[in-house]
Parts: structure tokens; C-alpha cells; sequence
């Protein structure tokens, strides 16, 4: 980086950081109304780990809560919740019968293919005067700031001046 680029990228890089501030903020304000609106009155964590089993069916709770980054006991009550509303199945493992293997039901893949549906009908609506160049922009500077995010070990990790 030039020098003389610096107060142009520290100005961006502020702007960056306040509407990643404003997003979350305004995510946190308005996530339970959206989880129950768009992912028909789950939450977010249940349908992750719906989305999750329809990908890997037939997982293991151990392996689900850590691909997941959930904590044992949330991911435990969580998978109960949904099995009690019949959106995930248990079964026995064949291969360890003393080991249970989870899937999504029929109905929770019913619920999981209404829920991917609304979230882009919600997103094509935020997103209705973006032209087609400006969303895969948009989408890949969005990719790269996750893979970024990703590669920094923490925020301020040897990185203090």
C-alpha cells in the first residue's frame, strides 16, 4: 500500500466498519420477527441445523454441534425441539447402536424449502433497483470480506501500532 493512500483507505475502512455496525445492529433489533416471518416461526440456530441435516443426513449431534460451532447442550435442545415438531428424524446408528443418527423429515424439508423461499423473496425485495452487475459485486466483495474475517485470528492479534 502507498502511503499516501492511507487517510482514502482509513476513511473507506471507517465507512466499512459503521455500516457493518448499522446491519448488525439493525439484525439484532429485527431477528426474531425475521426468524419468524421468513423461517416459519423458528429460529435461526434450528433452521441452520435443519439447512445443515438436509445437506448430511444421518449425522451424529457430536457432529452437527461441531461443524455448526454450537455448544453440546444448545444443539441437543435444539435437535429435541425439532424432533418433537416432527421436522427431524432420529434413527439408530447401524454401525454403533448406541449412537443416534439425524435427519430432516419430509415435513422439515417441507419447512426448509419455504423458508430458503421466502429469505430470497425478502432479499429480492431489499435488493429490487440493484442491476444484476451491482449484486455480483456485491456478492463477491461480500465472499471475500467473510474469507478475510475467516483468515484473522482474532481482532487485534499482532497487529497493534
Amino acid at each position: 500500500m502507498n502511503q499516501s493512500d492511507r487517510p482514502d483507505r482509513d476513511a473507506y475502512l471507517e465507512e466499512i466498519e459503521e455500516g457493518l455496525r448499522s446491519m448488525i445492529r439493525w439484525s439484532r433489533r429485527h431477528s426474531s420477527q425475521l426468524a419468524h416471518d421468513l423461517y416459519q416461526g423458528l429460529d435461526l440456530t434450528a433452521l441452520t441445523i435443519l439447512a445443515a441435516l438436509a445437506d448430511h443426513p444421518g449425522s451424529r449431534l457430536t457432529s452437527l454441534a461441531e461443524s455448526l460451532k454450537l455448544d453440546l447442550p444448545n444443539a441437543s435442545r435444539q435437535t429435541s425441539l425439532l424432533e418433537a415438531a416432527k421436522l427431524v428424524e432420529k434413527a439408530t446408528d447401524p454401525n454403533d447402536r448406541r449412537s443416534t443418527l439425524l435427519s430432516i423429515s419430509p415435513q422439515g424439508q417441507k419447512v426448509l424449502d419455504q423458508a430458503r423461499h421466502d429469505s430470497t423473496d425478502f432479499m429480492h425485495r431489499i435488493y429490487q433497483d440493484w442491476d444484476t452487475s451491482e449484486l455480483a459485486h456485491f456478492a463477491t466483495m461480500i465472499t471475500r470480506t467473510i474469507e478475510a474475517i475467516d483468515s484473522v485470528k482474532g481482532p487485534l492479534a499482532d497487529h497493534r501500532s
